[in-house]
């Protein structure tokens, strides 16, 4: 029997990047910034164009994690499997926007199509920072206002030449990136998310420890090895990109600036009786996601104040008979003011 599956649950992923120069002595920072900004833009275009496989390491929440990724590309569109390498066994099969991922230790296979904008893509086995080039190059230019764009050091990775391009916010609402993109491909090679305060603080990383680039992959790289045929299969339900499409009763009377609200809808949550609400915000580098559910239990349990994994931070808060949850990988004090921030506009009858 299909059931709807977490909004959030989703998945995603890909890797990235190219080339440059090391930044000349005496270069204007506008100069920089333009070069920057192109990296960027091969960065973007590399995810999508090129076949790669090979095997990424991922550091958050002191866990770390191994990746077997396969990622094809042609005229039809872009295929991509992951592979769990530690831990429990895990795999996630992309079809274009169909997403499906394969978990042995529970037995089931969640489906989710994405038909929002993918800068919202989450993924709940992988995290999908080796998606980050995909959904970078659509507001780059906007991007400018909040953040600053400049390149750092060259660097070596998984034996291969990159330059460093690193994004500094120019407030406490969002967190700052460390980029490596692979002179050569576009291929973006090693990330990192750097946190608030003084110094460097670094909150999660990815990082390819090896990289090939064969001119083509064949359809049975991307088959999973589970079949999952004994498993449950859940079929979850598409956001509503366009907001007008379902009138909310809520507001959100503060979002930091920069961020628009660029999904909206509600859906089912697995062996969930009502409907949650669920708004996604995002500057195109961050995204803040705002899920809201009617109260049907009075013991159930739900977060009251805050909580945080590495770098997601998390607000719970009740209001009118309802539970409000603010989720996003943005600093503690964004997601904080944003639940402070909404207000129920409905009649008590809703």
């Amino acid at each position: 029997m299909k059931a709807p599956v977490k909004h959030h649950q989703g998945f995603i992923c890909a890797l990235f990047f190219t080339i440059l120069t090391v930044p000349l002595p005496g270069v204007s920072i506008a100069k920089e910034f333009d070069a920057a900004l192109q990296l960027l833009d091969r960065m973007g275009r590399a995810a999508e164009s090129l076949n790669y496989q090979g095997v990424f390491v991922y550091l958050r929440n002191n866990q770390l994690k191994a990746v077997r990724v396969i990622h094809k590309a042609d005229k039809e569109g872009e295929y991509e499997r992951l592979v769990s390498l530690n831990g429990v066994p895990r795999e996630i099969v992309r079809n274009n926007e169909l997403v499906t991922c394969i978990l042995p230790d529970d037995k089931a296979v969640l489906v989710d199509e994405h038909h929002y904008p993918k800068v919202v893509a989450r993924g709940k086995n992988f995290h999908d920072n080796n998606g980050f080039s995909r959904r970078l190059p659509a507001k780059l230019k906007a991007m400018r206002e909040h953040y600053r764009f400049s390149l750092g050091e060259p660097d070596r990775i998984a034996g291969r030449e990159t330059q460093q391009v690193v994004i500094i916010p120019k407030d406490q609402y969002r967190y700052g990136y460390r980029l490596w993109v692979d002179n050569e491909t576009g291929l973006l090679l090693k990330t990192m998310m750097v946190g608030e305060g003084e110094g460097e603080r670094a909150l999660e990383q990815m990082m390819f420890t090896s990289l090939l680039l064969p001119e083509e992959i064949p359809d049975t790289a991307l088959v999973p090895a589970v079949t999952g045929r004994e498993f449950s299969w859940r079929e979850g339900e598409p956001l509503s990109v366009n907001a007008g499409d379902y009138e909310s009763q809520w507001q959100v009377g503060w979002i930091p600036a920069g961020f628009t609200l660029v999904a909206h809808g509600r859906h089912l949550l697995p062996n969930g009786q009502v409907p949650v609400e669920h708004l996604v915000y995002s500057d195109g580098l961050s995204s803040v996601s705002i899920f809201i559910e009617r109260i049907m239990h009075a013991q159930q349990g739900h977060l009251h104040g805050f909580s945080n994994m590495g770098a997601v931070n998390v607000y719970g808060a009740i209001q009118a008979l309802h539970y409000l949850t603010v989720v996003g990988e943005v600093p503690h004090t964004t997601v904080k003011r944003m639940g402070k921030s909404i207000r129920y506009t409905g009649s008590d009858s809703d």
